[in-house]
């Protein structure tokens, strides 16, 4: 009863404690965070995200024998090409919501 009023002593700070620890874990989240915002700017454009990535360059011909797939591609990329002529859109989110489109339609009418 007689330390009530005293200061406790203060034990020695851990190595996880430290302000070098502290540092390193402010760095680590600065990185993430900037990666986070890259990959929200940029995207996974080299990334061949769809099983038609192959076949999207050459759709046009293929467009051609399936009536719906050409209804579809003149639908979703029209609606993409529309937002970029109305400055909805960049130059990067024009190609990642083009080839989107393009997959969307080969899913829903496969090539025959």
């Amino acid at each position: 009863m007689e330390n009530e009023g005293a200061p406790q002593a203060r034990r020695p700070a851990g190595r996880l404690d430290g302000p070098a620890a502290r540092i390193l874990a402010l760095a680590i989240a600065a990185a993430l965070a900037s990666a986070i915002a890259w990959i929200g700017q940029v995207g996974f454009a080299g990334v061949a995200m769809t099983p038609f990535a192959n076949s999207l360059a050459g759709s046009g011909g293929n467009a051609a024998a399936n009536p719906a797939l050409a209804a579809c591609l003149a639908e979703r990329v029209g609606a993409v090409d529309q937002m970029r002529a109305d400055k909805v859109i960049n130059s990067g989110q024009y190609e990642a919501f083009r080839a989107r489109a393009e997959s969307y339609c080969q899913t829903q009418f496969p090539p025959q």
